[in-house]
């Protein structure tokens, strides 16, 4: 997104990333896995576009929303602009999610939204990113449980 947003990942029990240490394949593919998830989530959370001043003259396009591949009534329908996992060390993933529009950083951007955009009632990457928490909080859930299970033998 535009602008920077992180998770941290805190499992339990405390110590099965370095349990998992031991496994580098199987750790690095898990969390590879949940890193793609994850940005599905959060493409699955971009908002609808607000409602349109009734007097207004502008007809919409719908570029912003189909560049973060979302409509205009939200939700995922295509392939974003910028939708990329990438390795950063190990086991470790980074995710970028949104739009190479050369104004999206005006209309949605969390530090450089015009008072424009802002008052017609425009979300931000913030708001993405707020809306996508619980959702990939449980992402990372199920990603720590297929490990633990995977520890225990009980998948392969």
């Amino acid at each position: 997104m535009a602008d920077q947003s992180s998770v941290k990942i805190t499992t339990t029990p405390p110590d099965l990333l370095q349990r998992m240490e031991r496994y580098p394949r199987q750790l690095d593919g898990v969390m590879q896995e949940a890193a793609k998830a994850s940005l599905l989530v959060i493409q699955e959370n971009v908002p609808a576009y607000p409602q349109q001043k009734p007097d207004s003259q502008y007809v919409r396009t719908g570029y912003l929303g189909r560049s973060m591949g979302a409509g205009q009534s939200g939700g995922a329908i295509g392939q974003p602009d910028i939708y990329v996992v990438k390795k950063v060390g190990e086991a470790s993933y980074e995710g970028e999610f949104g739009s190479r529009a050369d104004y999206a950083p005006q209309v949605i951007g969390e530090q450089s939204q015009k008072a424009f955009f802002k008052e017609r009632g425009w979300w931000t990457t913030k708001t993405i990113a707020q809306k996508a928490t619980e959702k990939v909080n449980k992402v990372y859930q199920m990603a720590a449980e297929k490990m633990v299970a995977w520890l225990d033998g009980k998948s392969a």
